[in-house]
């Protein structure tokens, strides 16, 4: 065989076996279920909302996965707009002892089953706990736990929306679920608005002792973009119809791309650059330089800044009104605190710090929020339950992972262990009353 002809050959015979390989890594990336599925997921439920910024679109259902595919969550929004059984309406039914839960992500539990989040975990175990034997209070048998989380709300948004919906609930109970990492933040204009870049919501602010809003009734039409926001706009890429193209039709394609920039973020950003990759979280925190911070690990530096100091203010100010309109509809008020993934574990902290070379060699405290928030509750005579300590126990004790690896919030462990954990706490509370 003449030497370009067999050069040629050799090169299709090349080309050939790689295109077989492909296809079966394909295959079995189908077979085994690695990748996510090709429609993206289901933020078609959250919508605009001239009360709290955004909330949950009524009578909504689809699917909620993360790139890295550790789940995959069929989730209905009931019609009153939560995440939550459906209800005929707001009324109590006789007998019944009611708990309204209200927090962030955490709370709204969309990367678990209904069944299995924090919520109807903690009304399970209430239901096991108030038998004929043992009985509620006032011999109520019936705990019902409404869930009331919306993903990336404060305590602002919580407060506006109990006075909106949540007391016409008429809950015996209000819990609030409190996540000091952002939840500090998420209450101030300034810090909320830097780390978004942009108003996305109503604000309080203090002027004096007095709690005002801005941005309210909010209308996302006009809300302020910040200089940080619009540097976010870029060009299409290139090659950006060929990577939707293969998104679509390449199982293999999606289970690769989400971990490209773990492997190599140098070749990440060329990718990025032509089309070929989204922007990912590493990619664009190595577009932002070694000098870039996070604004929400602010709330762990030693000293906090003046804004941390203002955000401290404001939000005692929202738990004092928070809990004087709980008493003023004849119910109770109590706090949660969650803890996060790199309170709990040391090693994560560690990661961050590896990540942003310019938080090493200042001071940090990352319990530092919570005996803040300690002494804000003990102030105002708020009972709390502090859940830090006690995952931390579990997890010197050797339990199972609590948190995703990527996606950073609760597995269905950690979701079973807050609703044993809150049961205990709740029984005690109403013991006690």
């Amino acid at each position: 065989m003449p030497p370009l002809r067999s050069a040629v050959f050799n090169l299709l015979l090349v080309v050939v076996s790689l295109c077989l390989s492909l296809l079966m890594v394909e295959g079995a990336v189908r077979a085994l279920h690695l990748a996510p599925p090709p429609e993206p997921p289901g933020w078609f439920w959250r919508i605009p909302d001239p009360q709290t910024g955004w909330s949950l679109q009524p009578d909504s259902e689809g699917r909620w996965f993360n790139a890295r595919y550790e789940y995959d969550v069929e989730v209905r929004i009931n019609s009153q707009g939560l995440r939550d059984v459906e209800r005929s309406g707001y009324e109590k039914p006789a007998g019944t002892y009611r708990i309204l839960l209200i927090g962030d992500s955490f709370v709204e539990g969309i990367r678990v089953p209904l069944e299995q989040t924090f919520a109807k975990q903690l009304e399970a175990e209430l239901k096991r706990a108030w038998t004929d034997e043992h009985a509620g209070p006032e011999g109520v048998k019936r705990p019902e736990v409404v869930n009331a989380g919306v993903g990336g709300w404060g305590t602002d948004q919580e407060l506006l929306w109990y006075r909106a919906e949540g007391r016409k609930y008429d809950p015996d109970l209000v819990i609030l679920a409190f996540f000091p990492a952002n939840d500090f933040m998420n209450n101030s204009e300034e810090l909320e608005s830097s780390n978004m870049g942009r108003v996305l919501k109503p604000f309080f602010h203090l002027e004096g002792d007095q709690l005002t809003l801005r941005h309210y009734p909010y209308a996302p039409e006009s809300n302020e973009k910040t200089q940080a926001a619009d540097a976010n706009a870029r060009a299409p890429a290139p090659l950006t119809p060929v990577r939707e193209w293969l998104h679509r039709h390449s199982a293999l394609y999606r289970w690769l791309a989400p971990r490209i920039p773990s492997m190599d973020v140098r070749l990440a950003a060329k990718l990025v650059a032509w089309g070929l990759l989204e922007r990912g979280q590493e990619v664009a925190r190595a577009e932002l330089g070694p000098d870039y911070v996070p604004v929400a690990y602010g709330v762990y530096h030693i000293p906090p800044a003046p804004a941390w100091q203002d955000t401290f203010r404001l939000t005692e100010a929202l738990l004092d009104a928070f809990n004087r309109d709980v008493q003023d509809q004849g119910a109770r008020l109590l706090v949660v605190i969650l803890p996060s993934r790199e309170q709990v574990y040391a090693e994560q902290w560690q990661r961050i710090l590896a990540q942003y070379p310019a938080m090493r060699g200042q001071s940090w405290d990352v319990e530092q929020p919570n005996r803040l928030l300690h002494g804000m509750l003990e102030r105002l005579g708020i009972p709390y339950l502090d859940m830090l300590p006690l995952f931390k126990a579990q997890v010197a004790a050797g339990a199972p992972p609590l948190y995703l690896q990527h996606d950073g919030h609760w597995t269905a462990a950690a979701e079973a262990l807050a609703g044993r954990l809150v049961a205990d706490f709740v029984r005690k509370q109403v013991d006690r009353n």
